[in-house]
Parts: C-alpha cells; sequence; structure tokens
C-alpha cells in the first residue's frame, strides 16, 4: 500500500532582524552552504506561505536556507518605496546583514527579476535557481501572453476571504490534495491588513515596474550558474517562457515537472528538492 503525500508547513520560529531601517521577518532554518530565497508577489505570498513545505527537506540535504518576507509582504514592515529595485537592494542588505559572503539564491514567480539581478550585479551571488518567473524580455506566443494576462486579471481580481483564497490557491498548485485548511489560512493571514494594503499600493506605482533584461544583455555579461525549475501545468507563467529562458541564459540547465503548477515546491516537494540540492552541489 503506497502512502498518502502529505506536506508539512516548517514551524521554524519567526526571527527579525532591522535591513535599511526596515524590521524584516525572515526564518533561518539548517547549517552548511548558504541559500537566499525569495518568494513571489500573489496575494498571501510569505516565505513560510510559497516555501513551506520545502524549507526543512531542503535544509536538511546540507545548507542554511534564509527565507525573508520581502518588505511589504508577510510579517515585514511596510516601505515607502514600492520597487523591485527597493526589493533587490533590501536583499543585498540582508545577504551582509546575515555576513553571507557566498550564496546561492532561489527566486520563484515575482521572485525571479530579484534572483537574475542579484547573479548579474553581486559578485556574491554563486548560482541562482528561478522557478517560474521573468525578469528578461524573452519572446513568447500570443497563446502563452494571453494565459499570463488572464492570470494577472485572477489574481488581481482577488478581494480578502477564506473561500477566495482556496480558490485562489487551487488556482496556483496544480495537485488539489495539497491545499489543505492550514495553507489556506495562512495565506489568507498573510493576504490582509497592511499586507492587503501593501499590494494595491504596489499595483498602482510606477515604481513598482523594472526593467526586463535584453536576451543580448543576458548573453553578454550573465555568467552565473543557473538552474530553470518549471511545472508543466503552471497556466499563469507558461513553460514556454522557460524554454526561452534557457535558450538565451549561458549555460543554463531547465529540468521541467510533470503534474506540477506554479508552486514545484509544493507540488512536487520531494524532486525539487532532489533537483535543487543536487545542482547546487554538482
Amino acid at each position: 500500500m503506497v502512502a498518502e503525500a502529505t506536506r508539512t508547513i516548517t514551524q521554524a520560529p519567526d526571527l527579525y532582524a532591522t535591513i535599511n531601517g526596515l524590521k524584516t521577518h525572515y526564518l533561518k532554518v539548517g547549517s552548511g552552504d548558504p541559500i537566499l530565497i525569495m518568494h513571489g508577489g500573489s496575494p498571501g505570498a510569505a516565505a513560510r506561505v510559497i516555501y513551506g513545505a520545502a524549507i526543512a527537506p531542503l535544509a536538511a540535504t546540507g545548507f542554511t536556507v534564509y527565507a525573508p518576507d520581502a518588505p511589504g509582504f508577510g510579517l515585514t514592515d511596510f516601505p515607502t518605496d514600492l520597487s523591485v529595485r527597493y526589493r533587490i537592494e533590501h536583499a543585498k542588505a540582508f545577504a551582509t546583514e546575515m555576513g553571507l559572503n557566498h550564496y546561492s539564491v532561489i527566486g520563484n514567480s515575482a521572485g525571479v527579476a530579484p534572483a537574475i539581478w542579484l547573479g548579474l550585479e553581486d559578485p556574491r551571488v554563486a548560482n541562482v535557481v528561478v522557478i517560474a518567473g521573468g525578469g528578461i524580455d524573452v519572446p513568447i506566443s500570443p497563446e502563452a501572453q494571453a494565459s499570463s494576462r488572464e492570470h494577472s486579471a485572477f489574481l488581481n481580481a482577488y478581494t480578502p476571504g477564506l473561500e477566495n483564497m482556496r480558490t485562489l490557491t487551487h488556482g496556483t498548485l496544480h495537485r488539489d490534495e495539497f491545499v489543505s485548511d492550514e495553507l489556506v489560512q495562512l495565506r489568507y493571514e498573510m493576504s490582509i491588513g497592511p499586507n492587503y494594503e501593501a499590494r494595491q499600493g504596489r499595483n498602482a506605482a510606477s515604481t513598482e515596474a523594472l526593467r526586463l533584461l535584453t536576451p543580448d544583455e543576458i548573453k553578454a555579461n550573465y555568467r552565473t550558474r543557473t538552474l530553470i525549475c518549471w511545472g508543466k501545468d503552471d497556466h499563469g507563467s507558461v513553460i514556454e517562457r522557460g524554454y526561452r529562458m534557457f535558450e538565451i541564459i549561458p549555460g543554463a540547465e531547465l529540468h521541467a515537472f510533470d503534474n506540477c503548477g506554479h508552486w514545484p515546491m509544493w507540488d512536487q516537494t520531494e524532486r525539487w528538492v532532489s533537483v535543487v540540492s543536487g545542482f547546487l552541489k554538482s
């Protein structure tokens, strides 16, 4: 008899540090080479929400995982600067505060662009893991563009509520059995109050957009080892974008997960941890 797969959200203690004057919440698990995790930007986004099932298993393979909530997300304070550039500089300062002189970066969705920019700008970054995101101006088909627009509209239509969050999370994960009451409750709690206000502010702020890197810039200047991870069943950020990024990033590796949506860390936790750990150790 095959045991039913389950997901356990990490119970790592809440830690805080002041980064560039901003009270910043983070999780720290494990011992070994450091990994800095950057979460996405959907309603309820936070380190414990998006990476909660994968942090402990990844750390157990021999890493120290640092998982901060970005400015204006989770339990981190609301900044006056809502731009992605501020998020990048905040991540650099966080790495400095933690004493990370040589580290890897993992970015999911809206956390991919900051991760790629860190790989381009911060000489301390040894590896970048991209999970279903952007940051590079890659050509994709009209069908893929339409799918992305539809998903963005779906996210932007969210209003706080438990059942609304349940519906949203079913759209994020491919495997419905992992949309637990615990995950929905936690993600809902991270979507209300100041976090909802911050999201509305980001949607309205002209400073939120970050210039996309061009393929020529990547080919000429980007030299950081990069693993691209994508769910085959991701309808918000379709896998076609992952193929285009794979073609452009020098020396990149690509791993596609079947039966998997926007969060491989949830839909395919065991396989994702194995693939990422193997890449970072190679």
